[in-house]
């Protein structure tokens, strides 16, 4: 390798050793080497050139950007070659940093202090590498996945030193385009052969693809008798206990995963999942945390993970056994809420976003827990009168605990329309967020198949001017949906028609109808609702004293 026509950046925040590094490079031959002392100065730097050699420090600063962050970003966005090669460097060699940096997969990763030939021998080793499969990477990048396999597999006709790199690639382009059959093809002399790590976690893997759940935890198992300490085999096993409904195993796994490599997205939201699916929110709220933190100045910073945060924390509160536990993730929830005003992180990824919107779903969440459904359905209105008046498309960070709270509140119309609208977004909503719409919409599945059975026979006895079995129809369907506006309507309609066919209001029937105006007064209400409502409290006015 000849590094006099290498353009080399070197990105490192403590001088001395940015200068040592620069060394090193010019006296094996480098003369285009550039250096930065920020991954975000780094970023700009790759919009405008493209580098072949990029040495990293992980730690940048604790504000700032790390070398995880660097090289996702610079990958993810494409601003960097396929034949550029990527060095991670630090001085922390505790195993969770060494395990968080593996998984980001640099081209290799050094512990300091290192030698001069050790940098050399590494960086050499890893461009040859990309050299030899520099097509290969090109046609991944590019898309063509088919293409990359057929030149991966050409290339294993012949023998060279990167079989076993062919052979991680081509497994992992199959798992892309949903063929693990064909994966496993490609593991089959490792199965029961030669246990390398690589083949033995993919073959872990594969079998979870194929749903043979049983096979992925002996694989799974049989890796950490040799390595304890890898946390890949842990993930497996969480995932496949959990499809086996073995969800104490499964949170025991993915617990024990985060112990050993707390620095990973997937694993933190696969933590969530499984956290949500077996009632330890606790768990989903301290992997929600990691999330926002792991992301906030990442190439995957989203507002939503900030919003996440605050949910999981309600999501515990409103399953507290008791009400001092329920106030305590209440209160915590409100605190992060009010940090979240002055939050750089926030602020400048998503300056549209509306904190104090946000707080006004949190506070019909919070009001909707502790039962107070008529505050929690003004709050609600008030929030969604202000997504309206400030934006012409409700953002996605809004919806999630909206929807919640809808549900709560038996607005099953809305909660399926705003679900609805959010699955055309497709891409749009982050694991975590639609894990816990998944869940909201299977509790409450009961509840609004029997709120609209109900609500459709009431429909049928009024068109029938059957008009007291349609109060009593609708009467059932608000016990499953208790503020539910249209039923609260519909009521009001049956109501007055009782009233006009009497030609006077009993005792009874005035105290139902100013019990129904007060779940509508004060509400901001859709434009058919409110003209609905004005008459039919303009006609029953005439028979009932407000």
């Amino acid at each position: 390798m000849q590094f006099s026509n290498k353009q080399v950046l070197i990105v490192e925040d403590q001088r001395p050793f940015l200068l040592l590094l620069k060394g090193l490079m010019h006296s094996m031959g480098a003369s285009d080497v550039v250096t930065k002392s920020s991954a975000e100065q780094a970023v700009s730097l790759c919009k405008k050139h493209k580098f072949d050699v990029i040495i990293c420090d992980l730690h940048l600063g604790a504000d700032n950007k790390s070398g995880y962050e660097l090289i996702e970003e610079l990958r993810t966005r494409r601003l960097i070659n396929p034949t550029s090669i990527f060095i991670l460097i630090s001085a922390d060699s505790a195993r969770p940093i060494v395990l968080g940096s593996i998984e980001r997969r640099p081209d290799d990763f050094l512990v300091k202090p290192f030698s001069q030939v050790q940098l050399k021998s590494r960086i050499i080793r890893a461009w040859q590498k990309r050299q030899f499969l520099q097509q290969a990477y090109s046609l991944i990048e590019q898309g063509e996945c088919n293409s990359a396999i057929d030149h991966i597999e050409s290339l294993l006709d012949s023998p060279s030193h990167y079989k076993g790199h062919c052979e991680q690639l081509l497994v992992e382009l199959y798992w892309r385009i949903g063929q693990p059959e064909k994966a496993l093809d490609v593991l089959s002399d490792y199965i029961d052969g030669k246990p390398v790590l690589w083949a033995q976690i993919a073959i872990a893997k594969t079998y979870l693809q194929l749903n043979e759940f049983d096979k992925a935890i002996t694989t799974a198992k049989r890796t950490l008798k040799r390595n304890r300490f890898n946390a890949d085999a842990y993930d497996i096993l969480a995932q496949a206990q959990q499809k086996l409904d073995d969800g104490e195993k499964a949170l025991d796994a993915i617990k024990e995963a985060i112990k050993l490599s707390p620095y990973s997205l997937p694993r933190h939201f696969k933590a969530c999942e499984i956290g949500r699916l077996n009632d330890d929110l606790v768990l989903a709220a301290n992997s929600s945390l990691a999330i926002w933190d792991l992301s906030k100045r990442s190439v995957h910073k989203t507002s939503l993970h900030w919003c996440g945060i605050i949910r999981s924390l309600l999501d515990v509160a409103e399953c507290a056994e008791d009400k001092k536990q329920r106030n305590k993730y209440q209160q915590e929830a409100l605190l992060t809420l009010q940090r979240g005003k002055f939050d750089e992180h926030l602020q400048k990824m998503d300056r549209d976003f509306d904190v104090d919107i946000f707080g006004t779903i949190v506070n019909a969440r919070i009001s909707a827990i502790d039962g107070k459904l008529i505050d929690a359905k003004r709050h609600l209105s008030t929030s969604q009168t202000m997504l309206d008046e400030k934006y012409t498309e409700v953002p996605t960070a809004f919806i999630p605990d909206s929807i919640n709270v809808m549900y709560k509140l038996g607005e099953f119309d809305d909660a399926l329309q705003l679900t609805s609208f959010l699955e055309s977004r497709h891409d749009e909503l982050d694991q975590n967020s639609a894990n816990m719409l998944e869940t909201q919409a299977h509790n409450a599945r009961k509840s609004l198949a029997s709120y609209q059975q109900f609500n459709r026979e009431g429909i049928q006895h009024y068109q029938q001017k059957d008009y007291e079995r349609a109060k009593a129809s609708f009467a059932l369907a608000q016990g499953f949906a208790p503020v539910n506006t249209g039923v609260a309507l519909n009521l009001l309609q049956c109501l007055l028609q009782i009233v006009i066919k009497e030609d006077k209001a009993e005792m009874k029937l005035t105290n139902e109808c100013k019990r129904l105006f007060k779940l509508i007064d004060d509400m901001s209400l859709k434009a058919p609702y409110n003209e609905k409502y004005t008459n039919l409290r303009d006609e029953l006015s005439k028979y009932i004293g407000f």
